[in-house]
């Protein structure tokens, strides 16, 4: 066996005569041996140093009472901490003390030195034999885990690709019943219908490529639904739309409530607001200031006409808005001024105070929502 392949033992001991005894006893069986002349001598043994690397240790052979400075115990506690080596005790200590000490520590046995060389050498044989039983169960779990991780990876992967065709199937059936629909209320539904079914891919597709399971970009999926929605009305060419979404993270459920909530609000401005106009232009804001989140669509559209209420719409599209804001701690303000103006505030607790919200946020001023 070459040299190299032998089990390294780390003798951990204090008496000169019995370290050079015990590593002839164990040299002889094959080992190769380390001394250490200390609990100190042996952690350095153990670490990494500017001037050598750490000695690969299959086993602390660890003397009790090692004079001055750490004990065998501390010394262990140490090692067993750091995860650098098994360890197993050697020592001619066996009062109740000492024993009871040793108890906390999970060593891997205790070899009394006056029990002789056979004692010891098969003490350290089974103590050995036990790690490599030890390390080949743990690889068996850690195989068996990597397995079933990847088994599960390839499920979530397929279920994804599923729900992705599924989601496409009905957007396509959606966007065909809508190319010959007729009746303007049919058109106004499926508008309605692929709006809203638009910005639930959009969220499911970010989720599905976030592994993380956490928080989500809010630029790209307010920009990319709103960049959706708007080309599904035929005078789309004439309507300019202008996105300032400021670049932060918000939790999946909050950003999926904005996000219907800037679907209807921007399908009602697309329906409504340029009737009898061949162009306009679309403004929408999106903020985050103490831990509110502020979104801002205005239009220079026709406006709200003098006797419209929010809370008394009985429109699906309002009622889900205010469901949402009920849900979330939000409000919603419109008021008319050469075109307008939509401003909604959502609670959300955990995002940064990067300004004042009282300066940021725009009072509401007429018509809410609660």
């Amino acid at each position: 066996m070459a040299p190299d392949l032998y089990p390294t033992i780390l003798l951990v001991e204090d008496d000169a005569l019995i370290a050079l005894h015990e590593r002839e006893t164990l040299q002889a069986r094959g080992y190769s041996v380390i001394v250490a002349r200390s609990g100190e001598d042996a952690l350095r043994a153990l670490e990494d140093s500017g001037d050598a690397p750490a000695r690969a240790v299959d086993m602390v052979l660890m003397d009790i009472d090692l004079g001055a400075g750490m004990d065998g115990v501390e010394t262990a506690a140490s090692i067993i901490r750091s995860a650098a080596a098994p360890v197993m005790f050697l020592s001619s200590h066996t009062d109740e003390e000492t024993l009871q000490r040793l108890a906390g520590l999970p060593s891997y046995g205790y070899v009394d030195k006056g029990s002789g060389d056979a004692a010891l050498a098969a003490s350290v044989a089974m103590a050995l034999n036990r790690v490599r039983a030890e390390k080949t169960a743990l690889a068996g779990v850690e195989a068996d885990y990597s397995a079933r991780l990847a088994e599960s990876q390839t499920r979530i992967r397929e279920a994804h690709h599923r729900v992705r065709n599924n989601l496409s199937s009905i957007k396509a059936i959606m966007s065909m019943q809508l190319d010959t629909a007729r009746s303007g209320e049919t058109v106004s539904a499926l508008q309605d219908a692929v709006g809203r079914l638009e910005g639930m891919s959009a969220l499911y597709e970010m989720l599905a490529l976030d592994d993380r399971g956490s928080d989500i970009a809010v630029k790209p999926y307010i920009e990319g639904l709103v960049d959706t929605i708007v080309p599904l009305f035929p005078f789309a060419p004439g309507i300019s739309v202008d996105k300032n979404v400021d670049d932060f993270d918000l939790d999946p459920k909050r950003l999926f409530a904005l996000g219907i909530i800037v679907n209807e609000l921007l399908t009602n401005v697309m329906k409504y607001a340029f009737a009898g106009k061949d162009e306009g232009s679309v403004r929408i804001d999106v903020d985050a200031y103490d831990e509110t989140v502020i979104m801002t669509l205005r239009d220079d559209g026709i406006g709200l006409p003098a006797s419209f209420d929010p809370k008394l719409s009985g429109g699906l599209g309002l009622s889900l808005i205010s469901m949402l804001l009920e849900q979330f701690g939000g409000t919603l303000s419109m008021r008319s001024d050469n075109g307008t103006t939509s401003t909604v505030l959502i609670k959300a607790p955990g995002l940064p105070p990067r300004a004042s919200a009282k300066e940021k946020a725009p009072e509401p001023r007429r018509s809410a929502v609660a």
